[in-house]
């Protein structure tokens, strides 16, 4: 059950960034700014979540 988990997991992983790729290739510039924007933006907020919890284990 768990190796057809991970490999799943897997291969759901490459089909989803081979088609993110593909997507990507076919928008025009302006599409490409917004969506690298809307990226560093989800990432900045996931470090300071996970910079919350963090700190949260640490007062434990």
């Amino acid at each position: 059950m768990k190796n057809r988990f991970i490999s799943g997991m897997i291969a759901g992983s490459v089909i989803g960034a081979t088609t993110g790729m593909y997507a990507y290739k076919r928008m025009n510039p302006r599409q490409r700014r917004m969506i690298m924007r809307r990226g560093r933006k989800i990432v900045k907020s996931a470090a300071n979540m996970i910079d919350v919890i963090q700190s949260i284990n640490m007062l434990r």
